[in-house]
Parts: C-alpha cells; structure tokens; sequence
C-alpha cells in the first residue's frame, strides 16, 4: 500500500506515513480489495468476458503491479477513450480504401475469416493483463471488421452508412450520458442484457427459418446492445484504474456500439426494401 499524499510504500499496519507523517486510513487497503472484487463479479457479456479475477485481491500486496499498471482516472479515460477512436478511425480508413475493392471479392472469403479473427482478438484482449497484448487483440477484431464494413458500404451506399453511424453516435452518446447518471442502475443490468439478448437471438434465428420478418427482433437486439453500452460504460468505471483494463473496456464497448450500428444499417435497408 502507498501513502496518498507522498506516495510512499507503507506496511501493513502502520497508522502514520513514516515518510511525511500523514495519518492511513484504515480503509484505504479494503476499499482497493472490493473494487477489484466488484470488477471480478461483474460479467462481461456479449463477445468479451472478464478476466480481471487474475489481479490480486489487494494491489498493495503486489507494489509491482500497482506501480506498473495502475494509472489515474483521467488517464484510464484517455486510454479508453482514445483506444475507441482507433478503431472506428481505422474503419473509416478501411472503408475509404476498400470499399470499391471489395465488390470483387466473394463476401465469405471476408466473413470466415473475420469471424476466426476477432474470436482469437477477443481471446487476446480477454485474458492478457499486458496491455499491448490487449491492443493487438483488439486490432484483431477492429481491422478485419473494417473489410466487413467496407462490403456494406459497397452495398448500403457512402451516404447510408454515414446517416446510420451519426444516428449511432448519437444514441451511443446518450446512453453513455444516462449511464454516468445512474452508474448504480446500469452496472446490474448484465445477467439481465445477457438473457434478453439470447432469447432475442433464438426468436431471431426462428423467425429466419419460418420465413417471417425479423424487424421485430432487429429492433429488440438493437435496444438490448443501447443497454450494453451502458453497462459497460459503467463497468469500466467501477474496474481497477489500469492500462490493460482501459483498452478491455473499450473493447467491450467498440462491439456493442458496431453491433448496434449494423442493427440499425439492417433496419434502415429493409425499410427501403
């Protein structure tokens, strides 16, 4: 453990920083367990799942770890933060460069192989506790989804694509907005999206099968991801401040918004249709 005021290491026990003199709150080490406690009982549902229960129950216990990993709030939020804009950055770029390119290559030739991709990045980001290793697992899963993109640009069209991520930005935004209101609220809805979303699935997979239309279940799925980017927005929040948790985060939050975005893309086409 480590004083807040010197940042000095301070043993266990002691009530006054040997360093500065500055009283310990007895608190102090119990508060860091239950927040990495918190973090491990939260599940991360759809596409990604939590593997934060490898960190230490207490960080003081392992002065290493907290030195090498732990950062502020406003720098895990940069690094989320920033770790997001890579990604749909890099979308944007795939799309612009292959988009024409694209229309020439079979459409499974992409799918196949994004799918084995981004289940290994998801694999990669889920269980590494090195951050460049959970960035390069998100590559895994951003850059092949871009070629994904890029096929829907060809077919959607430029403009349909630019309208759908601006209403999904904006959605993302507000869901994001009403998750740092009611933190609380949102960080115990995960078994509840969880179930929702599988039975959304099977009834989606039903309807495909009998023949019927799918806009009921496309629009149930769609809400059920605006409630994950909630929720994970404000998971991230309540996880231990760390680089490698920054970048899990924002990965879990890049599928939601892409998987509410391509819920909307697929509304939007089958109401033109």
């Amino acid at each position: 453990m480590y004083c807040q005021h010197c940042g000095s290491e301070i043993r266990r026990g002691e009530k006054f920083c040997a360093n500065c003199g500055a009283p310990i709150p007895a608190q102090q080490a119990a508060d860091a367990a239950a927040a990495i406690k918190t973090a491990q009982v939260l599940s991360n549902a759809a596409f990604s799942s939590d593997a934060a229960g490898v960190l230490p129950n207490d960080l003081s216990e392992t002065p290493s770890l907290a030195k090498d990993f732990a950062v502020s709030e406003e720098h895990y939020n940069l690094i989320l933060g920033g770790t997001l804009l890579w990604g749909f950055l890099m979308n944007v770029v795939f799309c612009i460069v292959f988009s024409r390119v694209i229309t020439r290559i079979d459409y499974s030739m992409i799918l196949i192989p994004y799918v084995v991709l981004a289940l290994a990045g998801v694999l990669l980001n889920t269980f590494s506790h090195k951050p460049i290793w959970s960035f390069v697992g998100y590559n895994l899963v951003v850059l092949p989804l871009g070629l994904v993109l890029s096929a829907l640009v060809a077919e959607e069209g430029a403009d349909a694509v630019r309208e759908t991520f601006q209403i999904t930005a904006a959605v993302a935004a507000g869901m994001l907005l009403l998750s740092n209101w009611k933190p609380q609220l949102f960080s115990r809805m995960g078994p509840c999206l969880l179930g929702s979303l599988l039975v959304a699935l099977a009834a989606e997979v039903v309807t495909y099968f009998l023949g019927g239309g799918l806009q009921i279940t496309n629009a149930l799925v769609a809400l059920i991801f605006c409630g994950y980017i909630g929720y994970d927005w404000a998971r991230a929040q309540m996880r231990p401040k760390t680089a490698d948790n920054a970048i899990d985060s924002a990965c879990a939050l890049y599928l939601d918004i892409i998987n509410l975005l391509l819920r909307v893309l697929a509304s939007r086409s089958r109401k033109r249709d």
